[in-house]
């Protein structure tokens, strides 16, 4: 039997499977052929192989341990599971300039596994039935963790102080958000004017650039009717504003009196105490600015802004004291370690280190799928909301739930360290670590050699630990520490 697999990728990759489909037909595979399509299901149909769109880890696990050849795509997942099963595989990239992918990362890929001796790298697809032959004869080399890397992330949690007080970062960020915030009302009242609804005029410029693209709106008002609208809603979008910073603060003001040993209503009324009498002084403040003028009303709209804030982390930390927090075998270790991924090949790495789970308190979060939904059965998972970026209203409000999500599970399991290989969705809790003052270690993709990730230039300046896979991404991130590749 023949797996073929082409990963989670958006993209077809038709080209692989229309020269397998050939082989085939003039009898060079005469093996049963079963392919784990991905997007490709849906745009190309076969008479002579069972296709799936997508099969889940365990499945594709067995399927793989029984086959006699994988083909594959260059992904680093669909990679690594052929190889901890032992398996002879054929690697065929996806190619940016035939539309299979964003960018040519998976030649790299393949050339550093057939560099390695894992892999048979087949550059030109009419040469596949001669690479069939040849890899019968193939013998691959067997698969190495990255042995350095392990110990030394390992080495790094061990030696975290868990007794280390930092209660009085919190009140540092206080302090400089009363200084914005003061900042902010020492513009003259033109001045302040004058930014809000430059900043409107963007936005409303950026909203509908956006609505006509996919299709929502097809037409752009008259700047006569623009200055308008903006004229009439920036009085009430100033409000807002101020309420928004005074809800800031008042989130960084039960966070700080959480920390110690109060009552939850007591910090709640203390917060808007604080957040009202702050508020008084900036409208005072502002009676000494050219322009604008201090009113009570206007302290009222702030002090409700911090009224908002201080109720959703009071809810917040009310469900976290009532939540019961899964139990594991292990729950006696004392360091709590996040391992946090997305799906496909981020998730495969970030596998690489399962031998660290048994020697901490960890918890392993990734998105769901029915591709990750078996991990439950092996690991302690929980599992974010999975939404590919084709549909980018959805993607954008998938990913404000899965934030909200970090917070809750950042605050329940209250790890030590976190430990994620991207991407996006790794990001929230990488900053919350930041914030928190846990140690945060990043690994970059396996698939990037010369350019950065969205999430590694995200955490590339807060994280604690920053790991390349490549030499030559050390060119892009100076800091980095570089021990080879995961695997």
């Amino acid at each position: 039997m023949i797996i073929v697999t082409l990963g989670t990728q958006d993209k077809s990759f038709d080209r692989l499977l229309k020269e397998i489909d050939k082989n085939i037909e003039n009898g060079n595979i005469k093996d049963k052929v079963v392919v784990q399509a991905g997007f490709t299901y849906q745009t190309y149909k076969s008479k002579y192989m069972e296709m799936f769109d997508y099969i889940d880890n365990k499945t594709m696990s067995d399927l793989v341990a029984k086959s006699d050849i994988v083909i594959s795509h260059a992904g680093a997942g669909s990679i690594l599971t052929a190889l901890e099963n032992n398996k002879k595989i054929i690697v065929v990239p996806r190619q940016s300039k035939y539309g299979e992918h964003n960018n040519d990362h998976q030649l790299e890929i393949a050339e550093r596994f057939e560099r390695d001796g894992h892999v048979l790298y087949l550059r030109d697809l009419k040469k596949l039935d001669q690479a069939l032959k040849d890899i019968k004869k193939f013998k691959p080399t067997k698969l190495k963790h990255n042995q350095e890397m392990l110990d030394t992330i390992e080495n790094f949690i061990d030696n975290i102080d868990n007794n280390k007080k930092r209660k009085f970062f919190p009140f540092i960020l206080i302090i400089i958000w009363m200084l914005i915030i003061f900042f902010l009302s020492n513009m003259s009242g033109l001045e302040s004017n004058i930014k809000s609804k430059t900043s409107l005029d963007t936005i409303i410029d950026n909203v509908l650039i956006f609505t006509n693209k996919i299709g929502l709106t097809n037409k752009h008002p008259s700047e006569s009717s623009k200055r308008a609208f903006i004229n009439k809603i920036n009085p009430l979008m100033r409000k807002c504003a101020h309420a928004s910073v005074f809800f800031v603060l008042a989130l960084l003001i039960m966070i700080f009196l959480n920390s110690f040993k109060i009552k939850l209503s007591v910090s709640y009324i203390l917060t808007i105490l604080i957040s009202f009498m702050y508020a008084l002084f900036d409208e005072y403040h502002q009676t000494f600015v050219v322009g604008r003028t201090g009113q009570f009303s206007d302290a009222l709209i702030d002090t409700s802004g911090a009224v908002i804030g201080a109720l959703v982390v009071l809810i917040i930390i009310s469900l976290i004291k009532n939540h019961k927090v899964k139990k594991t075998s292990n729950k006696t270790l004392p360091k709590k370690v996040l391992f946090v991924s997305s799906i496909g090949g981020h998730l495969t790495q970030l596998l690489q280190l399962k031998s660290l789970f048994e020697d901490y308190n960890y918890l392993l979060i990734t998105e769901k799928s029915n591709v990750t939904e078996n991990l439950k059965s092996k690991y302690n998972v929980k599992y974010y909301i999975y939404c590919n970026k084709k549909n980018f209203i959805k993607y954008f409000f998938i990913n404000v739930l899965n934030a909200f999500h970090s917070v809750y599970t950042f605050f329940v399991f209250r790890p030590n360290v976190i430990v994620t290989t991207g991407a996006n969705t790794a990001v929230p809790l990488c900053y919350l670590g930041w914030f928190f003052r846990k140690k945060v270690i990043f690994i970059e993709s396996y698939a990037k050699r010369n350019g950065k990730t969205l999430a590694g230039k995200l955490c590339y300046p807060i994280a604690t630990t920053f790991i390349v896979q490549w030499e030559s991404m050390l060119n892009f991130y100076p800091k980095a520490k570089y021990f080879g590749g995961i695997y």
